[in-house]
């Protein structure tokens, strides 16, 4: 970790980012004289920064449906041959620049390498989700393959604890699967990770249902299991189901859980819209299910 560059007053694009560059100075800031104190390595490098833009290129573009695509990006330059390093759960930062007046925006992407993926020639990956109106999510989806993107981070405040819960039961809507995968991947690359996960995922269709081979792969696992459940169904799509894949022409009912009682120790992840998440974390602490609840 090299000593913060405090950054200048326009370096602020005044779109309400979370976090501001400003107040991440400030941490990095005590985190390095904490570590400095200490003794510690202070010398790691990241090739991505949390108070500078790094230029990234997208490498390759997956199409998986009319509105979503898989965006593969690499460092534009990286003559150090630095690695991008982030913590399960985390997200990055795009800025966004739509006029000559260089007026800007962020939004925040999960970035995904998985385990399989150590080999494979590029940084991270990111899911988007091309929304009717939505400004930056038309802009990322229409990048073609060489565009360069401007990027910043990691940010985030969940971290894994090997074994500090007897259960990890995760509710996700649509691309809200993006930051649980990772969670989920990296438990499960770990051997002395006895925590046991359920993942229920919410989505419109079949169509829409992301990292579907990748979750299927995970419950051959022992301490993996999920549903997926659908708003409607494509007759066509869904005559297609992998063997005994637990996929649910219904809509998530909290109930599911009483499946899981008693609740002794449990942490409870939920990812997907506002609206989405506000419903069930109110659903979770009136029905009691109050052990650990965690909000992406």
């Amino acid at each position: 970790m090299k000593p913060p560059i405090e950054p200048k007053k326009e370096d602020c694009c005044n779109s309400g980012c979370n976090p501001c560059i400003f107040d991440v100075f400030q941490r990095q800031l005590e985190q390095f004289k904490r570590r400095k104190e200490a003794d510690e390595n202070i010398n790691e490098l990241n090739g991505i920064s949390e108070l500078e833009y790094t230029y990234f290129i997208v490498t390759d573009i997956i199409k998986l449906c009319d509105s979503q695509k898989i965006l593969k990006f690499k460092l534009l330059s990286n003559k150090n041959n630095m690695k991008v390093r982030w913590n399960p759960g985390d997200h990055f930062l795009l800025k966004y620049i739509w006029d000559e007046n260089s007026s800007s925006c962020t939004r925040a992407y999960t970035p995904i390498k998985l385990k399989e993926h150590e080999n494979e020639d590029f940084d991270f990956l990111i899911v988007i989700k091309k929304y009717r109106y939505g400004l930056v999510s038309s802009h990322v989806y229409n990048l073609e393959i060489g565009a360069s993107t401007m990027w910043r981070g990691p940010y985030g405040h969940f971290k894994i604890e090997t074994n500090k819960y007897n259960r990890i039961i995760m509710i996700a809507q649509g691309t809200g699967i993006a930051p649980f995968l990772s969670i989920i991947d990296n438990i499960l690359s770990n051997e002395d990770d006895m925590t046991k996960i359920f993942l229920y995922y919410c989505c419109k269709n079949i169509d829409e249902v992301l990292f579907r081979n990748e979750l299927y792969q995970y419950n051959a696992y022992w301490n993996f299991s999920y549903k997926i459940f659908l708003g409607s169904c494509l007759e066509k799509s869904c005559s297609h189901l992998k063997y005994k894949e637990p996929i649910f022409v219904n809509k998530f009912d909290i109930k599911e859980l009483d499946n899981l009682k008693p609740f002794l120790n449990n942490q409870f992840l939920v990812c997907g819209s506002d609206q989405f998440m506000k419903e069930y974390e109110n659903i979770l602490k009136n029905e009691n299910y109050t052990d650990s609840i965690t909000l992406f």
